[in-house]
Formats: C-alpha cells, structure tokens, sequence
C-alpha cells in the first residue's frame, strides 16, 4: 500500500493521538495534568525516538537530502510504503526534508551540531518527558514536577540556542544555511517554511511551564 508523504504525516499524527489517548484513559493518574500539557510530553517523548533514529542513521539522512536538492523532489509529495509509519523509516523522511529545506546543518557529517541539538534534546527533554509520565502514572506527583520541569526547561533552552544560532547562520556567507540564491530564505524565513515547526518548540515548554508552577 502506497501514500503521499503528506498524508504519511497526517496519519503518523493520527495514530500518536489514538495511542496516547488510549493510554491517558487507562490510567487514571495522568489525568491529574491537564490535556495539552500531557499530549505534548507524549509528544516529546515521539520526538526524542526520532532523533536518536536520526543520529543513527544520519549518513542516509545526508544521502536522501542532497538527492531531493539536486532534483528538487520534496517527500511531501513522493508515495511511501505504509511500513514507513514506523519510527525509524519516518525518521529518515522527516530529517531528509528538514535537512534539504530547513537546516542544511543536519546533513554535515564533519560537525556535531545537528547531533548535539538533537541529542540534548532526546537526552534532557524526551527521557525527562518519559520520566514525568511514568512517575505520574504511580502516582508520584512530586517527582512528576521535578521532571516534567526538567524536560521542559531544557527544552526551551534547547530550543532558544538553536534558533538563535540559526539565525546566525543565515547571516555568515560560510555557513551552509546562509541566505543565498540557491537557498533563500525570503520574508521572516517564507521560503524555508519547515522551521517554523521550531515555534511549538518554543510555545509549548512556555505554556508547560506556566502550568508546573500553577500546580495544572
């Protein structure tokens, strides 16, 4: 069975919301937080699988990018096999996208960059994440702060660091990710649409945050 790669991403989003919902009325103590908080550490969770897959295999990563640039192909577009909903094989597709279209950091083998971003982040945000929910679901609400706090603390660290180096970048003529003909960047980052995903990086540990220290 064959499906566009957008409606992979639809469906890949789908099938985390049924798991995680199953999950949230199964065990009653999760309900102590409220809904968007939860979801989005289960989602932090999904995100920190992806990475570690990513830092695994991140010279096919760099394989599939520059084959998209040199062709202009986009996976949005391209049919995949429905095995490919599992975490490793999404992996691939989502950072062969972000890294021909987004950040062309992700793609350098000589630095440790994209490893570093996406390996802090598995590490502080996706395990802490993990931590959170599990302590919540025995019922251990103090440690669940302490984590969840942890997680989503570094996160938003995590996250100001790396867009502010972004934009860094795209302001140094030896940088990959600079703002060139071959690789604009346009109005506010318009025409490297994909990192604007980094805005729920940003938006939701805020949000998180804000909950932790009202008890919600």
């Amino acid at each position: 069975m064959k499906i566009v790669g957008y409606n992979l991403a639809i469906l890949q989003l789908i099938i985390f919301y049924n798991i995680s919902y199953e999950i949230l009325n199964s065990i009653i103590y999760l309900q102590k937080i409220n809904t968007i908080s939860y979801y989005w550490y289960m989602f932090t969770i999904l995100t920190g699988i992806w990475e570690y897959y990513y830092i695994m295999q991140k010279k096919d990563v760099r394989k599939y990018a520059l084959s998209n640039i040199l062709n202009n192909k986009y996976v949005w577009t391209e049919n995949f096999n429905i095995i490919n909903l599992l975490p490793k094989r999404f992996s691939l597709i989502f950072y062969t996208e972000y890294a021909a279209y987004a950040d062309r950091e992700y793609l350098v083998l000589k630095d440790d960059w994209s490893n570093l971003i996406e390996g802090t982040h598995c590490i502080l945000c996706a395990i802490f994440s993990f931590a959170a929910i599990i302590n919540l679901t025995i019922n251990n609400y103090d440690n669940y702060l302490i984590a969840a706090a942890i997680s989503m603390g570094s996160q938003l660290m995590n996250s100001i660091l790396y867009i502010g180096e972004y934009i860094i970048q795209i302001q140094d003529p030896h940088n990959i990710n600079y703002n060139s003909k071959k690789f604009p960047t346009g109005f506010m980052l318009v025409k490297r649409p994909f990192m604007y995903i980094n805005i729920f990086w940003t938006i939701m540990p805020i949000y998180n945050i804000y909950m932790l220290f009202n008890n919600k």
